[in-house]
């Protein structure tokens, strides 16, 4: 499976997973916004995506290295 359809796969799982939770736990939006941004913010500091100057594609912007 090439890179797009992981991140679709994964953003569907995602969708999925957020409007079970919305129904069963009757989570406002702003309660799962607040989530998400927490393990954004932890995926963010405990990984290492470096960006470097040879990844600027000037058509496509920036393409980080994971």
């Amino acid at each position: 499976m090439d890179m797009n359809h992981q991140v679709d796969s994964f953003t569907f799982d995602l969708d999925n997973l957020i409007r079970r939770y919305q129904i069963e736990y009757d989570l406002s939006d702003q309660a799962l916004v607040g989530a998400l941004e927490l393990v954004k913010l932890t995926i963010l500091t405990d990984s290492s995506i470096l960006f470097s100057p040879e990844d600027v594609d000037e058509d496509e912007g920036i393409s980080p290295h994971f």
